[in-house]
């Protein structure tokens, strides 16, 4: 191989590595597509979780957009997320909230806007769900709604939208109108299957008919916290192919 062959491969390498890692962290995303399906919840104010996969498997996010599809129900109803942490097996404690959205029909898109708590992680397993309601700042319904979100019932087959785990999603089922509070840090949803004793239960995916696990047409978008600053590997790779430019550069004029 000549010289002048080897630089070019190990310029275009170079190049490649540094695209290749500050693609690997352009963000994240969690949840099922934001697409029709074939029903819509007529419950009030009810939580849903998502239970597919979780944010923080080897990630750093900072949640940056809510999106979801109403295609069943009104517009005008009132969906706030949520930010939860598997703190335990089957316990998801609630780390912090989002501003809430008042529905359109189709596919309805949120900047998400921190009420309370915190918005990012880089450990634990993080993961999002949402309120069919309004939250005041302290977690308190202002006011509830029937579903605004499509869903599937039993869950969709294949991956969730990170390409990997399930669309599988859990829900509460007995608190009524008013009754759930988002107290950041405290409040704790138990999926009985696997936990008992947190705040609120959620179903048991063993049940049948509506009751058992669903796919909600809702996602979190992500940005990554850990974009390499200038002087990290980013960096270190594009001044490589610079440099071999240069050195190519030169051996031609020396030919």
């Amino acid at each position: 191989m000549s010289t002048r062959s080897m630089i070019s491969k190990l310029l275009l390498l170079s190049l490649v590595l540094a695209i290749s890692f500050t693609v690997s962290l352009a963000g994240t995303t969690e949840g099922s597509t934001a697409t029709a399906r074939s029903f819509t919840d007529s419950a009030l104010a009810q939580v849903m979780i998502f239970n597919g996969d979780f944010f923080t498997n080897g990630n750093t996010f900072n949640a940056s957009t809510f999106m979801f599809f109403n295609g069943n129900g009104i517009a005008g109803r009132f969906v706030t997320p949520i930010l939860f942490e598997e703190t335990a097996n089957g316990v998801y404690t609630v780390r912090g909230f989002g501003a809430s959205d008042t529905t359109t029909t189709g596919l309805n898109s949120f900047a998400y806007a921190s009420v309370s708590g915190g918005t990012s992680a880089t450990s634990g397993n993080w993961t999002f769900g949402f309120i069919e309601a309004s939250e005041n700042a302290n977690g308190t319904q202002a006011t509830a709604s029937t579903g605004g979100v499509d869903l599937n019932t039993p869950p969709d087959g294949g991956t969730g939208v990170s390409g990997v785990g399930t669309n599988d999603w859990l829900f509460t089922q007995t608190p009524g109108a008013g009754t759930i509070v988002l107290t950041v840090n405290t409040t704790t949803f138990c999926d009985p299957s696997r936990a008992t004793g947190c705040t609120y239960m959620l179903n048991t995916s063993t049940l049948g008919g509506f009751d058992r696990d669903r796919t909600y047409s809702a996602k979190l978008d992500s940005s990554a916290s850990g974009v390499p600053e200038p002087g990290t590997l980013t960096l270190f790779t594009s001044g490589a192919g610079l440099l071999l430019a240069g050195l190519l550069r030169f051996r031609r004029r020396r030919e």
